[in-house]
Parts: C-alpha cells; structure tokens; sequence
C-alpha cells in the first residue's frame, strides 16, 4: 500500500479561515509558521499574501487578503474567491489558531524528514568523504527551522536573574567559570565563561598553542571536559607536549628518544595519568565551521557535556563559503564562533595570529588594532588575551633579556566584556611548554 505524504489540508484552511475571521490571530502564529510549512500550493499562496499585507502593515483580513491576490493576479490561481470565501466559513472562530498550527508544522517537519532521508539515502551512496558531516547538518537544519523565537518578560526574566544571584552568592568567593589554572587571570575573569568568545592572540612561536594546551591540562586535570582542535599541530605533537607538562622532560629529549632509564617508571605512571584526562583531540587540518559544530555535537552526545572548547588556530579554520575577500572570510568565521560557543553555551579558546605591524614598533607589547585580518575580531570576541614574552625579541634583535625575566611572559587581557582588563605575569619553561603562576616555582625535572 503507497504511503500518503503527511498533511493536514483541513488545519492549513482552519490556519487561513482563523486569519480571515480574526486577524490578530496571525500574531499568535508568527513565530512559528513558515509559507512552505503548508503543502497545498494554494495555501503558500495564500499565506504569502498575508505576509506581504502584514509587511507593509496592512491588516490581513479577507477584504485585503482577497485584494492582495487580485493584484498579484493570482486569485484564479487559489481556486477564486469562492474558495477564499470557503476558508472564512470553514472555521466557526480563532480560538483554535495555535492548535491548527501544531498539527500543520508536525506535518511539515514530517515532510522534511522524508525529503531529507531521501538525500541522506542519495549521500550514503556517494563516494563524497565528507557525507557523514553533511547528513548531520541537513538534519540541524530540521531542528533550528523548528525553534522558536520569543521575547522573555521582566518577571521571568527577574525571576531567572535572582535564581543565579542566589547561586553565586551561595558560591562568592569560588569561580564562576572554568578555570584557566592561573590565579592571575582567574581573578579578573572569573574563570571562563559560559559562551564566551575568548581570543588567544600572539605572534608565531610567542607560546600561544602553550599556554592554551596549558590550560587545557589545568582545566582537565580539575575535571572539567576539554574539546581541542588542533587545526597546526597533529595529535602526536600535542601528546608530546602534554606528556612534558605531566613529566617534567625535557621536550626535546621526548621527541629524540634519549630517555634516561631512571626516567621510564615516571613517564609510564603519567601516561596511566594522562589516559584517564577528560580531552579529546581533533586534529583533521583545515575543518569548516560546520565540520566543527557537527564534531562538536557527536561529542558532546556521546560524552554527555563538554565544559571547554579549544580551537588552534582562527587562521586556520576554512571557510564554509570561499570569498576572494579574506577579510569577509574572517569576520564570518569570527561571527559563526561566536555563534557556536552560544549554541554550545561553553567558553571558546580560540587562537589567533597577530598581524607583522607588532615588529614595526618599538614597543612590541600588542594592541587589539594588531588583531590580524579582521575588526570583527575585537568586536565579535567577549575576551581578548595577548601574550608577549621579552625573551622571544631577544632572541630576535640578539640584545640581552632584563636579568631575573628571561622566563616571564605577560599576558594582557586587552578586552573583557563583562570585566575588568589588566596584566598578568606567568613563568614559562620552554623545555616543557609550561606556564606556572609567578609566585609558585616550577618543580625541578621528575619532581611531582
């Protein structure tokens, strides 16, 4: 037996007979229904006409709804007035507008579904490598075709409000965030933030993949769930790093191989250590936008939550659209990141590259005008972190570095939406890609 595609012509004419009776009706449903929800052809009409009345702040009621038609010349097309006039006597009042319009946008998502299990069937068939991150986004789109915009009134709002007031004063003096594992910058920032845009921005080899790795391990190691993306570095790498934070090796003698024998048992017991770590590592080269919001889902669904998002680097992020215009490229994926941690309602790290005009100025400290290839940046961002360390020109304009700072790095929080800006120091060891407060000496070499 053939299956009838779902649909509900008599909600769709008890939708358009509501409208037609009573046109306040139409602001209950705004929200909500779409033109090619409804699946007669006559209906879409029908309702486009509505919507262009109500675009132009004509109330659509059945005298204008029928003009409307006429001078689109699409009236015989509808079935004629007396159709039209058959929707206005198909329902008795309004009152049951919301109730039609649930069963209609039920029918639609249906459709939807069906069509898009069809292209879904047609992409499994293919030989297109990326048919798996297109399928998930075909079905997000089902989902966020179907939310619902809404205004919030000051009650519920208040109401909210003192409910996390209530919490925070119940916690005042503890994070609000999660942690960056550096006291100097928890203080001010209060950790990071729920959905929160926080750019890490520095220029090459300044120790910007450090510090954040850095932090990935703190936050870790405290529990929280870390998703990182490392767009630069492959995971090899970055497992190197992490197991000369967690060991205190030399990096260098890590990848080289020459490890001592009395250094074996150490290095094993933090591999079980590090094994047991909360973060996950992506490490494909050059994923859209929408490869890491597909990614960032499965994980999240197979994970249960994630509390932090890394990203290394911006630059490096492809755009889901190509433009010959790098500038647009970066202000969309600014935009569409910010977007992401909203959605995802967790702080982003994401890392950036600042511009060469740093190197043309004599104080090489970085501003946010330095911020590479976009303004959106600095304004699309809730945080902006520099990083510089005086050792790194040093080396550069071969000059010695002020004696008692050849390990320190500062790092500016240049903006902060919701806080104050200012400096923090941190001490920073090359031979394990580390930073540690200023006031707590980094342990010597397989101290614990």
């Amino acid at each position: 037996m053939e299956r009838m595609i779902p649909n509900n012509i008599q909600a769709e004419q008890g939708i358009l007979g509501s409208i037609l009776i009573d046109p306040d009706a139409y602001d209950l449903i705004a929200d909500r229904l779409k033109v090619d929800d409804f699946y007669r052809d006559a209906h879409r009409i029908i309702y486009g006409s509505v919507l262009s009345l109500v675009s132009r702040r004509v109330t659509p009621d059945f005298v204008t709804v029928t003009d409307e038609l006429e001078r689109e010349e699409k009236l015989d097309v509808v079935g004629g007035l007396s159709y039209v006039t058959g929707l206005l006597n198909a329902v008795p009042t309004s009152g049951n507008v919301e109730y039609y319009t649930n069963i209609v946008c039920k029918m639609a998502e249906q459709r939807r579904l069906i069509h898009i299990a069809g292209q879904i069937a047609t992409l499994a068939y293919s030989q297109d490598p990326n048919a798996l991150e297109t399928a998930e986004k075909l079905l997000f789109d089902i989902q966020r075709h179907t939310d619902v915009q809404q205004f919030y009134g000051m009650s519920e709002m208040v109401s909210d409000y003192m409910d996390e007031l209530d919490m925070l004063h119940e916690k005042r003096g503890s994070l609000t965030g999660v942690s960056t594992g550096y006291s100097d910058l928890d203080i001010p920032t209060g950790g990071l933030q729920k959905s929160d845009f926080i750019l890490l921005a520095g220029r090459p080899s300044s120790g910007k993949t450090a510090l954040a790795l850095s932090m990935a391990y703190k936050t870790a190691m405290l529990g929280n769930h870390v998703a990182i993306f490392s767009l630069e570095m492959g995971r090899r790498q970055l497992m190197r790093r992490l197991m000369a934070m967690a060991s205190k090796v030399d990096m260098q003698r890590l990848r080289s191989g020459w490890i001592e024998d009395n250094e074996w048992d150490l290095i094993t017991s933090k591999a079980a250590d590090l094994s047991q770590l909360p973060i996950w590592v992506n490490d494909t080269a050059g994923n859209p936008i929408a490869s890491i919001r597909s990614q960032l889902r499965r994980l999240v669904k197979e994970q249960g939550h994630v509390d932090q998002v890394m990203i290394d680097y911006l630059g490096l992020i492809e755009p889901d659209e190509k433009s010959e215009n790098r500038v647009q490229e970066v202000s969309k994926i600014s935009r569409d990141l910010k977007k992401l941690a909203r959605e995802f309602n967790v702080p982003f790290l994401v890392l950036a590259q600042l511009s060469r005009q740093v190197e043309q100025r004599a104080n090489k400290h970085p501003m946010l005008s330095d911020l590479r290839d976009s303004g959106s940046l600095e304004q699309d961002a809730d945080v902006v972190l520099f990083i510089y360390r005086d050792a790194y020109y040093a080396a550069q304009e071969g000059r010695e570095v002020e004696q008692g700072k050849e390990n320190i790095a500062d790092i500016t929080i240049a903006k902060h939406r919701n806080g104050p800006t200012g400096d923090a120091q941190l001490i920073f060891k090359a031979d394990e890609t580390m930073f540690y407060d200023l006031e707590v000496s980094p342990p010597a070499e397989g101290e614990e």
